[in-house]
Parts: structure tokens; C-alpha cells; sequence
């Protein structure tokens, strides 16, 4: 029978350490071809919009769709988990913990491929939910020694401050400006809500590398076009999603600043098939939109834990 975990389920099973094993493993399998995904599609209608995104993961063992809604209220998330093997339907899952852990973990990732070996500051615009575990992942592949966070609310750094000091040991540091929190990071991250450019070309310096994660809409954007041009390689989870809805590096290729064969999918990296940084001068470029491989790995992991502790919910 099929297994049903609820939020606080995914919540006591699911760490960043996990998170960011199964979203590099997803990486890897999908830079060797023998994982496949769906990219985001979505139905829109005046009240919101059904997202749904899905792959196939042989190696791993493991298939499933998430699938969320936009209405009233928020987003609600839920991972179906089909087993490779039999075609059962193995697990339901709700989402949203395990969303906010893949995405963070991916930043994570990226920072590990990319990022210079000895980064020990970062540059964080924004301070919501996606912000957290975005440090968290950060935290988890480099010894940090400072975080500088910016947002708009001066009372939502506070707050962010205050709670990611008790998860991390990096001093956290509120900062009045963008160009206060990333002059002299190592890797930038910008987790916002913005529907126009908050990182600018000139707050970008040699070695840094950015990770620009809070936009998956193809007419928004947190980068300037010029900014992109300045990155001396620029990465995606997936080509052919980030021609659909990256919106940063599409207004960059509208304009000339970036063509689109100079896009490389980090799981060529991970998998060993293509160089990531290159110099430790490079600024490297990590647009991350989510993709349905990570919630797949993600789910199945979490799905183990539960099945080994005998938690969750067996369906009929």
C-alpha cells in the first residue's frame, strides 16, 4: 500500500543534510542522461494557476509528478512517487518542506561546483522562507564565516537575523543596501519576490559566484541584463526550462548580452563532463528555476527514512 507523509511528517524526516545528497545524486544522473524531466507547465485561469512538473529517475529507482496550486491563499504542494521497478504508486507527499529543502539544497550544490573551494562570505537578498534554507545549504558545503542579508523590511532581516543565528554558526550581519551585503561576498544569492533586477553589474567583483533563485517566471527578473553579461559562465538545472522561464537570462539574451549557447546545465558539471569554474577569478552564474528531479530524489529519500521508522500513513 501506498505511504502518505503529511508536512510535519516531511518536516522530522527530511534535513538539509539529506536534501543536499539527494539533489546532488539527481544532478549527477541527470548529467549522465539516465535520469529524465519534465519541465513546469502550468494552467492559469483569473484565480491562480495548477503547476505541475514531473521525471523519471530509472537509476534511482523512483518517478512522480509535484503538483501545486496557486489559489487562494498560497501555494500547496504534494509529490506523487511511483516506484520504477513494479509501477506502483509507492508514495504521497506533501510538499512544501521538501520544496524549501531541494531548493536550497541546489544553491548548495551549485556553490560546490562552482563557488571558490575557500568562500567563507555571503551576499543574501532577501530574508523569506526560501531564504533559510538557502543559508542552511550554504552552511552545510563551506565553512562560512559571515552572512550579510538585505531585504526591504528592515524588520524581516531582524527576524531572519535573529532565527538563522541559532541554525548557523556564520555571524549574521544586517545590512542597509545590495551593494552593502554583497561587496566583498564570495558567493551571492538573491531569494527574492522582485519582479524587476535588485543585483546590478557593478555590485558583481571577479570571483564571485551568484546564485539567482527567487524567480521562475519568464517576464521577472533579479539580475540585470548587464550583470549576466559580466559572469564569465552561466549554468541552469535545466536548458530547455530556461528557455521557458528564466526570466533573468532571457531578458539578457533579448538585449545581446547573453546567447544561449554559452548555457551549460550543472549536472554536466556534477557528472564530471564538463569544467565549472574555471579560474578563481571567474564569476560564475547559477539560475536556478527548480526542477521535478530534485523532488523526486528528495521524496524518495524521505520516503526511506519513513518507511525504516514506521512513520506516515498507509493508504487503502
Amino acid at each position: 500500500m501506498p505511504l502518505y507523509l503529511t508536512e510535519a511528517d516531511v518536516d522530522a524526516l527530511g534535513d538539509m543534510e539529506l536534501a543536499l545528497a539527494a539533489v546532488e545524486g539527481a544532478f549527477d544522473r541527470q548529467g549522465r542522461g539516465v535520469a529524465g524531466n519534465v519541465g513546469r507547465r502550468r494552467a492559469s485561469v483569473p484565480a491562480g494557476s495548477l503547476n505541475v512538473m514531473g521525471g523519471a529517475d530509472e537509476e534511482l529507482g523512483a518517478a512522480g509528478a509535484k503538483i501545486y496550486g496557486t489559489f487562494g491563499g498560497g501555494a500547496r504542494f504534494v509529490v506523487v512517487l511511483f516506484d520504477v521497478a513494479s509501477g506502483s504508486l509507492r508514495a504521497v507527499l506533501e510538499a512544501g518542506r521538501l520544496g524549501e529543502l531541494r531548493t536550497g539544497a541546489a544553491s548548495g550544490i551549485s556553490s560546490k561546483y562552482l563557488a571558490r573551494p575557500d568562500s567563507r562570505v555571503v551576499g543574501l537578498i532577501g530574508s523569506g522562507r526560501q531564504a533559510r534554507t538557502q543559508l542552511e545549504a550554504l552552511n552545510g558545503v563551506h565553512e562560512l564565516a559571515q552572512a550579510r542579508v538585505y531585504s526591504r523590511n528592515p524588520a524581516n532581516v531582524e527576524n531572519y537575523v535573529k532565527m538563522m543565528s541559532e541554525r548557523v554558526d556564520a555571524e549574521l550581519v544586517p545590512s542597509s543596501s545590495v551593494a552593502e551585503a554583497v561587496r566583498g561576498a564570495d558567493i551571492v544569492v538573491t531569494s527574492t519576490t522582485a519582479a524587476g533586477p535588485v543585483l546590478m553589474a557593478d555590485d558583481l567583483e571577479p570571483g564571485m559566484h551568484v546564485v539567482a533563485m527567487g524567480s521562475n517566471n519568464p517576464v521577472h527578473g533579479e539580475v540585470e541584463p548587464a550583470a549576466i553579461a559580466r559572469a564569465d559562465r552561466v549554468f541552469v538545472d535545466d536548458l530547455d526550462g530556461a528557455h521557458e522561464e528564466a526570466g533573468d537570462l532571457m531578458a539578457a539574451e533579448r538585449t545581446g548580452m547573453l546567447q544561449w549557447g554559452q548555457v551549460i546545465e550543472l549536472g554536466q558539471v556534477v557528472a564530471g563532463q564538463v569544467a565549472g569554474r574555471t579560474a578563481d577569478e571567474d564569476i560564475t552564474l547559477f539560475a536556478s528555476q527548480g526542477i521535478a528531479l530534485w523532488d523526486i530524489a528528495m521524496a524518495q529519500a524521505v520516503v526511506e527514512r519513513a518507511e525504516a521508522g514506521g512513520r506516515g500513513t498507509q493508504l487503502p
